[in-house]
């Protein structure tokens, strides 16, 4: 029994030894296989976390791209709107244009006399003869059809104050032509003074000297210069241009209007029988057209 023991032991110990010489024989080959297998490893889940890298920059230009799409759809459609707002606005601009002349009315109409003699038929018929070619209330009613919407929603504080003051100008020469044909006296007291001296003064503040002198008539003188400023800070927002070409035109054209205006009246106010001084002096007209060139300088 005591020798099968030994025997067992020996046997044990002769496998250990064996086993330890064979590993401190191949302890290089062992190191180096669990090295290349550890390195492996890693090179796999190098290679693995690449691949994720990868997918993930490709994900990162996909989304680069979408928003850079998403961006210029959005700039493409919100100036499409800006356009088509610009358009509207020129649009009720030019609608209002048809009444410039009734403005020239304004310039050279001694308002102060007119409303003196407002109980004098011959002042009424005289008024509405010049009102009769511009069929005021079908006009009116194609300026109302006019929808500012987009205008109010995509186009600039600029581009609509300009409209907004032309706008008031243009309307209140209506009002007032039309005021004048009704046979009343005390008309003046239904005029409320002031508010298109203040829409100017705000955007010009050089043309307060303007309104000191000449009243709040002057404002009549700044229609062009609002009819202008619509066109050219529309076009600079739209385009980034202006068209000074397009003032110069303007300028001329004023010039022919007024002097169209100035024969109107006279030959209006020959015909019906009233005096002179219903018209403003032409040296008063010049002087208000003066200021404004000055008050734009």
């Amino acid at each position: 029994m005591a020798s099968e023991f030994w025997e067992w032991l020996l046997s044990v110990l002769a496998t250990t030894g064996v086993i330890g010489a064979v590993g401190y024989l191949f302890r290089d080959t062992v190191a180096k296989f669990f090295a290349k297998a550890v390195e492996h490893r890693f090179e796999k889940r190098l290679e693995t976390f690449k691949g994720e890298l990868r997918d993930n920059e490709r994900e990162l230009e996909q989304i680069r791209s979408f928003l850079v799409s998403v961006r210029s759809n959005h700039n493409s459609a919100l100036q499409a709107k800006r356009l088509e707002a610009a358009e509207s606005l020129l649009r009720a601009r030019n609608a209002l244009a048809q009444f410039s002349m009734l403005v020239e009315y304004m310039k050279i109409l001694n308002t102060e006399e007119i409303l003196k003699d407002a109980d004098d038929p011959k002042v009424s018929e005289f008024i509405e003869t010049l009102l009769k070619p511009f069929d005021v209330d079908e006009k009116i009613k194609q300026i109302g059809a006019i929808d500012k919407t987009l205008a109010r929603l995509y186009l600039s504080e600029k581009s609509l104050k300009a409209f907004e003051a032309y706008e008031s100008i243009v309307m209140s020469a209506v009002m007032m032509m039309n005021l004048l044909t009704v046979p009343l006296r005390n008309k003046g007291n239904l005029i409320k003074a002031g508010n298109l001296s203040k829409t100017v003064i705000e955007l010009v503040p050089g043309s307060k000297d303007g309104f000191d002198k000449f009243g709040e008539g002057y404002a009549y003188h700044w229609t062009t210069y609002f009819y202008d400023q619509i066109l050219k800070s529309l076009r600079y927002e739209i385009s980034g241009v202006e068209d000074l070409a397009k003032a110069t035109e303007s300028i001329t054209n004023l010039a022919l209007d007024s002097r169209k205006a100035q024969l109107d009246v006279r030959s209006t106010l020959e015909g019906v029988g009233l005096p002179e001084k219903l018209i403003k002096t032409d040296e008063s007209a010049a002087a208000s057209s003066s200021e404004v060139e000055k008050a734009r300088a």
